[in-house]
């Protein structure tokens, strides 16, 4: 083969290369599990819970919610509930990480430390772990949370965006902030985005009502086509002269170029909510229920849409919160500092006291209310709706608030949840946070290019491995 000739044909393969990764991910998701989900939410909450009131009233698949997790009755079909599971990657980092809370946000979507605790190279594994006080200067975990990665895999090039990240602000309204659970690498976290209307207007920018057009996005999609056409060419010219058995690769290659131009995705059309206000003003004396309604809303329909294979939700600004709830705000209003003597049951707040669990309750209700906005989003023929199509997960930093521990975490894991159980309370105190999240990797079935599952997620040489008992 001539040097020229192959430099011609390589404009077309430098185009068509990267959509193998895409084929890879389809090929090695049909090997694995059909049914599972098209996307993954997730929704994060600092301060963590009250175990014995969040825990089922048994282990297994005949239980009883909990009275802090009871909002999730009508979704209990298809629910998977872990308690009490240590975050045992802390204990790598030593006592400063152990207690208090830095470190905590980081780790638990993570599965591994602040960069703080690593070596000057930064690198991802247990051997380079240096035990020390966590820099508060720092606070930034050292690779991607468990969303990121399923969302990449996910991603099969008909997203108008790679991920919906939306806040719930607590007291006042923010524009974009910076998550303190969620990274999509090391020392990277996601954007996310408080003011409903600012996100309203960027995520439904390439949506269309149904039975509307957009001929801007079928003049792109033609423009697409057309360089998928010289893609195609390049291909045949490229192929005279190579032996039989390269032309039977290009000629494979080729039928994926064609298959991505029959399969490219029409302008987005579905059901687009009502859009909020952009102007700030319009959300004074707003609660934090009032933000969580609206930007639940925004994510679900976002979803449903298709605009992105991965969606996050985080409530920040817990320090001294507006509720929206009489019986905690008129509580909270008395000592303006939510975090200690509410939520670590201390300065006189009783541990099982009904403002502290109503609170604490708050959240679970949204991730129910979540459930819900997805649930009466019909897709397809087959009566199946958007949240069986959906991966949605809720965690927090925090087990049970007292001291700051991170020795009983909770999820609630809700959905399509592929080979997942569903309608089960599994208690994970013989277990660790990592393999929660190699778990879910599994539910979403992630694979590697090898179509082997991924199971080890988070700290490099540290707890390998799903949890058996949380798949079918």
């Amino acid at each position: 083969m001539r040097r020229r000739r192959f430099l011609q044909g390589a404009c077309g393969l430098s185009v068509g290369l990267p959509m193998l990764s895409r084929f890879a991910a389809e090929e090695a998701r049909a090997a694995g599990d059909p049914n599972g989900p098209r996307r993954v939410i997730t929704m994060a909450y600092p301060m963590g819970t009250h175990v014995p009131f969040f825990r089922p009233t048994a282990t297994g698949s005949d239980f009883d919610f909990g009275s802090i997790t009871t909002s999730m009755e009508p979704f209990k079909d298809r629910t998977l509930v872990v308690s009490s599971c240590p975050n045992a990657v802390l204990d790598v980092g030593g006592p400063g990480y152990v207690y208090g809370h830095p470190g905590k946000k980081e780790s638990v979507f993570t599965g591994t430390l602040m960069r703080h605790a690593f070596g000057a190279s930064g690198e991802n594994h247990i051997d380079n772990v240096v035990e020390q006080s966590p820099d508060g200067n720092q606070r930034t975990a050292n690779g991607p949370s468990v969303d990121h990665v399923i969302g990449e895999f996910l991603s099969d090039g008909s997203h108008l965006r790679p991920s919906v990240d939306l806040g719930v602000a607590g007291r006042q309204l923010a524009d974009s902030v910076d998550s303190e659970f969620f990274y999509e690498a090391s020392e990277n976290p996601v954007t996310l985005q408080a003011n409903p209307g600012l996100a309203f207007a960027s995520l439904f920018a390439g949506v269309m009502p149904d039975g509307e057009v957009d001929e801007s996005l079928l003049t792109l999609q033609r423009r697409r086509k057309s360089v998928l056409d010289a893609v195609r060419d390049s291909f045949v010219d490229l192929r005279q002269g190579l032996s039989s058995a390269d032309r039977a690769v290009l000629d494979d290659h080729a039928d994926k170029i064609r298959d991505i131009e029959l399969d490219m995705p029409p302008p987005l059309a579905c059901s687009i909510p009502g859009a909020p206000s952009e102007d700030a003003e319009a959300y004074t004396d707003w609660s934090m229920g009032d933000y969580a309604d609206i930007q639940i809303r925004l994510m679900a329909h976002a979803m449903a849409c298709g605009v992105a294979p991965v969606g996050r939700l985080e409530f920040f600004q817990q320090q001294n919160p507006f509720f929206g709830i009489p019986l905690v705000d008129d509580a909270v209003a008395t000592v303006q500092d939510w975090h200690h003597p509410v939520v670590h049951a201390s300065d006189g707040w009783a541990k099982d006291g009904e403002v502290r669990v109503t609170g604490l309750r708050f959240f679970v209700e949204k991730f129910a209310q979540l459930c819900a906005e997805l649930d009466a989003i019909v897709e397809g023929p087959d009566g199946q709706t958007a949240l069986d199509n959906s991966l949605c997960v809720l965690g927090s930093d925090l087990g049970e608030g007292d001291g700051h521990g991170a020795f009983d975490l909770c999820f609630l894991i809700a959905g399509g949840s592929g080979p997942g159980r569903r309608q089960y309370h599994f208690d994970g105190s013989g277990e660790n946070v990592n393999r929660v999240l190699n778990s879910l990797l599994q539910m979403a079935c992630v694979t590697d290019a090898g179509g082997a599952p991924l199971d080890e997620f988070g700290l490099g040489g540290f707890a390998p491995g799903a949890i058996p008992e949380l798949l079918t």
